[in-house]
Parts: structure tokens; C-alpha cells; sequence
């Protein structure tokens, strides 16, 4: 059954992925794989805004993996093959998961030998029980330098209430490369015995701080998810710092002596002890700055643990390995910090959540974590937003972070990071060059951050531009970037259509891809916004998107402004309207008509129509008929009009002429008149 053989993975949000993976134990070839119709909903029973995800067909399947999205809100998503079987997704959280639930890796590899041939994603099956996570991990370090992205998520098969078949969905979560956001601060034990001294101090007060077996040493624990490598990025952007408030406290105190004319102390300095002992390289447990804030580079001094900048603190990493994947330790040891000083961690790039202290974290700003060394060991301290400590130790990092080790043992670091960011470079090359065979351009990028599924996304537009039936439309509505806000709607737009020649940049966007249906999205990215009415259920959506993929008439129904019909024979008597009211003369001319006919209702049928089209507004299909009825009776009115006045003039010229009126009796002519002429 194909319920079975094929994979799923959800992000968590909207975005699904669908399809069938190198390595699974049953995965059906492409020409196997069964048309599916995708739909979403807010309940199991698909009666809460039952909506039309996605149309997967064999152009689809030749993408390899099926990218779409669904509402934000839907927890519900039914998979249905035209015979009928069906599949039905829960999404939910691991905690839903039963306790029999497996767990899916996918990985990404490069091609073996780094040869021309595409990407490999391989799927591979863990043990439900168990610690899954470190299974994963020790699968992905043993896929050594191919591996370039990897995340899995659990699920469970299981038949519903009506009898059909189940599978519940976790969140899919990244692998590899591990998270790189999370620093983990955990203060070690006081050890007072590792810090016995068996020299003797040239200076009796300094004796009796040597018989007590020194200082207790002060030290921190940093826990990173993966290799040093891979975390070099945020590790370099962090610092270690001091903050000797027994220092600060005795400058305040000696500056209120000298204010008030008591005496003050004058304390040793490196200078003194060196000269005292006769030995130039002496190098007491303290911080030789004169600074009472110290702050240095967390990666310089992995790089370098000998550089000159190791003032008060060693870095170093801790000699045990831990489990394959399962990231690193790096101890940090404050030998110059004593009773009531405070040391910790400072990263001015740091986002909420980057640094963090166990077993709980304290809060506050997100940029810094310090602790407070007390008689019985460190204790987290939480800085306010308004304290000057935050302010001089975040001046000072930035300092510290642009001066990055230059030396043998950074370059050969650096080397070695990028090694881990040149497979996503190759993996990415490869796409571009199928996208330039295609004929589009390559856009595709390894910067920046990337989703969970961003490598599957990159590789299956690929494959659907590759084997696009209109490559052009794709193209128009902006590539790749379209695909990923929004993959249906790019999808469809590579099949063509009527509409899809309209297709233009920056009309397919992630903000409205939830709150409309994927056949209003479509007509949206066609230059047809509106045309499809709101609150259809998913049979209706799927008859609509079938008829602008495959009907000519969207044309003439957009032309003239006429909304879609999900009825067959309604669409199509409102197509035969639209190609009537396409010229907008003709309209202006049967409104003119009634008009002048005084027929008050027909003519202001008419004119609303004409206002709607004009203002972009849509008429519904129904309407259509009455209004082209309108424009034809119209016609035929004013043929009939001039037909009469045509019969009448001819009438009117067969008629013999009027007799002429009889001549007018000629008066006399007056007596003075006759009497002088004229």
C-alpha cells in the first residue's frame, strides 16, 4: 500500500513533505506513485474549512519530493488516490506520539567521489525505543564528508475511528547540522586541593595563603551541541569575561581614603612579585591587567591557550569525548577571580535562547550570563537592563571579538569549518548547474540561514524546473523564491494554463498563502485576484483549479470580469456571456439604448456591471447570462428601431407627390394705382 511506502515529514507550521527516499524498505518508483488529492482541516472529520492543499500528479512525483503548505491553524491532512484509498495525517507533538512510535532520519549527501550526479537523500529507520537522538547522531557521523543536512521526526501508524488508516506526525527537527544557537553555562564545584601550591611564597603573607592550600579555583563548564567546528561561528562571537568587584571595591575604598586624608594600601603588582622571586616569568593566579573588567575572546583562546591575552583565565577542551554527534565540552578556568568577583560568558550577537545556564537559568538580557564566585561555590547572578556592568562588558566585547587570532592554529581551524560549510557550497552548485541546463537562471544560495527542509525544497524546484511543461510562467513569478513562499502555487503555475502566461514577480507571497484557498492563490498569481469566491469546500476548489488549468474560457471570464463557478454547466453559460460582454462597447452602446428607451431597470443592471468592471470588483457567473441577454436584446432592439426607420423613409419616397395648391385669385388693383401705373 502506498500509505505506507511513502514518507512524510511536517516543520512543525504549514509545510509538508511528501515522498518516497533512497533507503526506505518499500519505496515505489515514480511511475508507481498514485495521483493524490490534498486536503486540510481543522478536525478529524473534515468539516472545519475543509480546504484544498495540493494536487499531486506525475509531474509532481518527477520532482522526487512534493513541497506544500497548508493553514496555519489545520492539524488535519487527508491524502486521496483516485480509488479511493486514503491516508490521514495528525499533526501534533512528541508528546503525542504512542510509545510504539518509530523515528525517521533523512539525510543529505553529496554524491559519492563528488561526481556530476545529483544529490542523494537516503532515509533511514530507527529503533522506536531507545535514545533515538543518539542513534541519529552516531548515523550521521559515520555518513563522514558527504553529509551536508539531516533531520528526522517520530510517527505512528494507527486506524482511526471510522476504520481508516492514521499516521500520527511530530514536528521534524534538524540533526545536522546540530543548533548552533544554544551556549550551556554549568558552574563547576569549588576544588580546593587541585590548587595546592608546594612552593615557597617569598612573602610571609603570602606564606600562610600557601600552607592553607591555596585558593579554591574557579572554573565553568560550556556544553556545545556539536563540534567546535561547526559552532566556530557563534563561539567566536562570544567572550569570557571577569568582573573583579575586590578590585573595583578597593579602588572605591582607597579613593574614599585619600579623600578624607586616611592611609591606603599599595598593592602588589606583577612587577613586585617578579622582582621579589628573581624570576622574570613569574605569573601569579591573578589578572594582570590593571583593568577591573576583563574581557577575551572565547575562540582566540581555544586557538592559542599560550597567547598573551590569556589574562586570569584558561580555556581548553576537555579531554574526554563525548558521544558520536553529541557535541563538546570546553572547560574554563578563572584562576584570577577570588571571593565576590563575578565571570561568565558575553556575546553581543546573542539572540534570546543563545546562552543559557544549567540546571536553571537565571534570565535576564540575552547578550550576557554571568556567576558571582560565593564562599560555597557559583552562584548564577541576573543582570538588569539597566545595570553599568552590562553596558562596559558589552563595549568591551565588541573590542575583543574584532580582534580575531590570526595564527597557524586559526587558519587550520578555519580550514577545517569550512570543509563543513563547502558541502553545502557543492550541494548547492550542483542544483544551479540542473537549474542552467533548464534554463533558468541559478539562484539557488548556501548562505544565510536555512529551514528544515531547505535542501529537499532547493533540490525538488530543481527537478520540477527541469521538467516544467511551462517553464516560462515559473520563471516570470519569480523561481525559486516563489517556489519557496509558496511551492502549490509554483507547482501549478510550471503546468501552464490559460492564465499562467499572466504570472508575474512578487504576487506569490508567504503572508496570504494561509488565508486563502490554493485556487484563489493561483488565480492571485495569474493577475486573477478575486476571481474565485471565498468559502468553497474542497471538491468545488478542486473543480475550480482543474477548470483555469485546463479551460480556455478563464480567459474570456477574466477579460470580462466574471467570476469562476465551480458548476460545470454554470461556468460554462457564464463563458459564453463573457465572450459577449469582452467588448466593452458593446456594453456602453445597450446602455445608451435603454437609456434612451426609458427602461430604467435594464439600463441599471448595465451600468453596475460597468462600475464593477472598472473598479476591479468581480460580477458572479451567475449574473453573466442576464447581463449578455441584456446586451443582445439591446441589439435587437435597435434593429427593429432601424428597421422601422429604414421602412418608413422608404415609404415615405414611394408616395406620389401632393398635389400643388390652387393659385390665389389676382385682387384689383387700387384706384390710385390704376391711376398712375404700377
Amino acid at each position: 500500500m502506498w500509505q505506507e511506502q511513502l514518507d512524510y515529514f511536517w516543520d512543525g507550521g504549514r509545510r509538508l513533505v511528501i515522498g518516497g527516499f533512497d533507503g526506505a524498505e518499500r519505496a515505489p518508483p515514480f511511475a508507481a506513485r498514485p495521483a493524490l488529492t490534498v486536503v486540510s482541516a481543522g478536525d478529524i472529520d473534515f468539516e472545519t474549512e475543509s480546504t484544498l492543499a495540493d494536487v499531486i500528479d506525475a509531474p509532481r512525483w518527477r520532482a522526487g519530493a512534493v513541497v506544500f503548505d497548508i493553514p496555519a491553524e489545520h492539524r488535519f491532512v487527508r491524502l486521496t488516490a483516485a480509488d479511493g484509498a486514503a491516508l490521514t495525517l495528525s499533526l501534533g507533538s512528541e508528546r503525542d506520539q504512542p510509545p510504539g512510535a518509530d523515528y525517521r532520519l533523512l539525510m543529505t549527501l553529496l554524491p559519492e567521489g563528488n561526481g556530476p550526479a545529483e544529490a542523494v537523500f537516503r532515509i533511514i529507520s530507527l529503533p522506536a525505543r531507545g535514545d533515538v537522538e543518539r542513534l541519529a547522531r552516531e548515523q550521521t557521523a559515520s555518513a563522514g564528508a558527504r553529509l551536508v543536512w539531516a533531520f528526522g521526526q517520530r510517527r505512528a501508524f494507527e486506524q482511526g475511528a471510522d476504520g481508516g488508516l492514521v499516521l500520527r506526525l511530530a514536528p521534524a527537527r534538524r540533526i545536522f547540522p546540530a543548533y548552533q544557537s544554544r551556549l550551556l553555562l554549568e558552574a563547576r564545584p569549588l576544588e580546593a586541593e587541585a590548587a595546592a601550591d608546594t612552593r615557597e611564597a617569598p612573602f610571609a603573607v603570602m606564606q600562610h595563603w600557601v600552607a592553607e592550600n591555596g585558593a579554591p579555583r574557579v572554573g565553568l563548564r560550556l556544553r556545545i551541541p556539536d563540534s567546535l567546528e561547526e559552532s566556530a561561528t557563534l563561539v567566536g562571537r562570544a567572550c569570557v569575561a571577569i568582573a573583579l568587584n575586590q578590585r573595583r571595591r578597593l579602588r572605591g575604598w582607597m579613593q574614599e581614603q585619600k579623600q578624607g586624608g586616611e592611609p591606603i594600601v599599595d598593592p602588589l603588582t606583577f612587577d613586585d612579585i617578579r622582582q621579589a622571586t628573581g624570576e622574570p616569568a613569574e605569573h601569579p593566579d591573578a589578572v594582570e591587567s590593571r583593568d577591573a573588567v576583563v574581557v577575551l575572546n572565547l575562540l582566540n583562546l581555544l586557538l592559542d591557550p599560550a597567547s598573551p591575552e590569556a589574562d586570569g583565565v584558561a580555556v581548553r577542551r576537555a579531554p574526554e569525548k563525548n558521544a558520536a554527534g553529541l557535541g563538546e565540552t570546553i572547560e574554563i578556568d578563572f584562576y584570577g577571580a577570588s571571593l565576590g568577583d563575578e565571570v561568565g560568558l558575553v556575546a553581543p550577537a546573542a539572540r534570546p535562547g543563545d546562552l543559557g545556564v544549567a540546571p536553571v537559568d537565571p534570565g535576564g538580557p540575552p547578550f550576557v550570563r554571568l556567576f558571582r564566585v560565593e564562599a560555597d561555590g557559583l552562584a548564577p547572578r541576573r543582570l538588569g537592563d539597566d545595570d553599568l556592568l552590562l553596558d562596559e562588558l558589552m563595549r568591551r566585547a565588541e573590542s575583543a571579538g574584532a580582534r580575531m587570532s590570526t595564527g597557524a592554529a586559526a587558519r587550520a581551524f578555519a580550514e577545517r569549518a569550512a570543509g563543513l560549510k563547502g558541502r553545502r557550497e557543492k550541494l548547492v552548485a550542483g542544483l544551479n548547474e540542473a537549474l542552467t541546463r533548464a534554463g533558468f537562471p541559478p539562484r539557488l544560495s548556501a548562505a544565510g540561514l536555512w529551514d528544515v527542509f531547505e535542501p529537499l525544497q532547493q533540490a525538488s524546484f530543481a527537478a520540477l524546473a527541469a521538467s516544467a511543461a511551462a517553464p516560462a510562467p515559473l520563471q516570470a513569478a519569480g523561481g525559486y523564491g516563489a517556489y519557496r513562499a509558496d511551492p502549490a502555487v509554483a507547482a501549478a503555475l510550471g503546468r501552464g494554463g490559460p492564465l499562467s502566461p499572466q504570472a508575474q514577480d512578487g504576487r506569490i507571497g508567504a503572508a496570504a498563502r494561509g488565508a486563502l484557498s490554493l485556487v484563489a492563490r493561483y488565480a492571485a498569481a495569474c493577475g486573477a485576484e478575486g476571481m474565485v469566491p471565498p468559502g468553497l469546500d474542497a471538491a468545488a476548489q478542486l473543480s475550480m483549479l482543474g477548470a483555469l488549468l485546463q479551460e480556455e474560457d478563464a480567459l474570456s471570464l477574466q477579460g470580462a470580469r466574471i467570476g469562476l463557478a465551480p458548476d460545470v454547466a454554470t461556468r460554462q453559460s457564464a463563458a459564453r456571456a463573457a465572450r459577449m460582454l469582452l467588448d466593452i462597447s458593446a456594453v456602453e452602446r445597450a446602455l445608451a439604448h435603454f437609456e434612451r428607451s426609458r427602461d430604467p431597470q435594464s439600463a441599471s443592471a448595465l451600468a453596475d456591471y460597468l462600475a464593477a468592471r472598472r473598479a476591479g470588483r468581480w460580477v458572479a457567473a451567475s449574473s453573466a447570462p442576464t447581463l449578455a441577454a441584456l446586451i443582445a436584446r439591446a441589439g435587437v432592439e435597435r434593429e427593429e428601431e432601424q428597421t422601422r426607420v429604414v421602412a418608413g423613409m422608404t415609404a415615405a419616397a414611394a408616395a406620389p407627390p401632393p398635389p400643388a395648391p390652387p393659385a390665389a385669385a389676382e385682387k384689383p388693383k387700387g384706384f390710385f394705382r390704376r391711376l398712375f401705373g404700377g
